[in-house]
């Protein structure tokens, strides 16, 4: 069965990111078969042959995966946006240079997980504006989950590109 995906509100925003739980319903969206050129397209490559689901892309596993609204601007150099949604996936194990979804004292942080053997762990952003953070035993810390894909409206960015 394909299906799409569909949201409700479970935890606030508490700093970058706001998270929603998945939820699965019963429609489809087309698939063109044919590449996408981002050159001179062939029209006669324009038509549709099969249907496609979004979770059957980018959820491996409906029971552990939830969706988060990004909020802040500490990832922009990865092109990830305030308003862009997160899909995270709280039963992968996080592994170094993951991007992950982190509660850190209580905060939820959306980061790049850094794992060194002497340095430790460190959440490195995608913005110069923001240092990392080093944590330490003394740091309120767990990865909430791994963060999957990035889903992003980009026609609303549209108006500021400069093409």
């Amino acid at each position: 069965m394909a299906n799409i995906i569909s949201i409700f509100v479970i935890v606030k925003s508490v700093a970058d990111i706001q998270v929603y739980r998945f939820k699965k319903s019963d429609n489809e969206l087309p698939l063109f078969l044919s590449q996408i050129r981002c050159g001179f397209p062939s029209p006669a490559d324009d038509y549709l042959e099969e249907c496609l689901s979004l979770d059957d892309i980018c959820i491996a596993n409906a029971a552990s995966t939830f969706l988060g609204r990004v909020t802040g601007h500490s990832l922009k150099d990865l092109l990830i946006y305030p308003g862009d949604i997160a899909v995270i996936d709280k039963s992968l194990k996080p592994e170094h240079r993951d991007l992950v979804l982190c509660a850190i004292d209580g905060e939820f942080n959306a980061k790049i997980l850094h794992i060194d053997k002497l340095q430790g762990i460190r959440l490195l952003s995608a913005n110069t504006d923001f240092q990392p953070i080093i944590i330490n035993e003394l740091t309120d810390f767990r990865v909430w989950g791994v963060i999957t894909y990035i889903i992003q409206n980009i026609k609303s960015r549209s108006d500021g590109w400069h093409y």
